[in-house]
């Protein structure tokens, strides 16, 4: 409980001065990082992985494209994914074209 205590202080601390606008920067920035991490955990080689026109979608959902290698060594070319959640990550090549759409729309546009 301390523990929580102090770092939202040192959150708190660290926002002063700051602008809206700096700080919806570092909350995006740290969105993407963390659908980034997401994303890696389900490619093969996530070191490999290469992102690309990247946003912060509705609701907070990171969105973007990802390259990524098959089990052969070779980049399968960029597809889009979203991040909600560690177990709510999807790329496109996860569900049907239809499926993965209707949740870009809903999450992404």
């Amino acid at each position: 409980m301390r523990l929580a205590i102090t770092i939202a202080a040192l959150l708190a601390l660290a926002a002063c001065g700051k602008t809206a606008e700096q700080k919806q920067r570092e909350e995006a920035a740290a969105l993407t990082t963390l659908g980034e991490k997401y994303v890696r955990e389900k490619v093969l080689e996530p070191a490999q992985a290469q992102f690309r026109n990247q946003f912060i979608g509705k609701g907070g959902a990171p969105c973007g494209e990802v390259n990524a290698k098959d089990a052969f060594g070779s980049y399968i070319g960029f597809q889009r994914y979203i991040s909600v959640a560690r177990d709510l990550t999807l790329l496109a090549q996860d569900v049907s074209p239809a499926e993965f759409e209707a949740q870009w729309q809903q999450l992404c546009r």
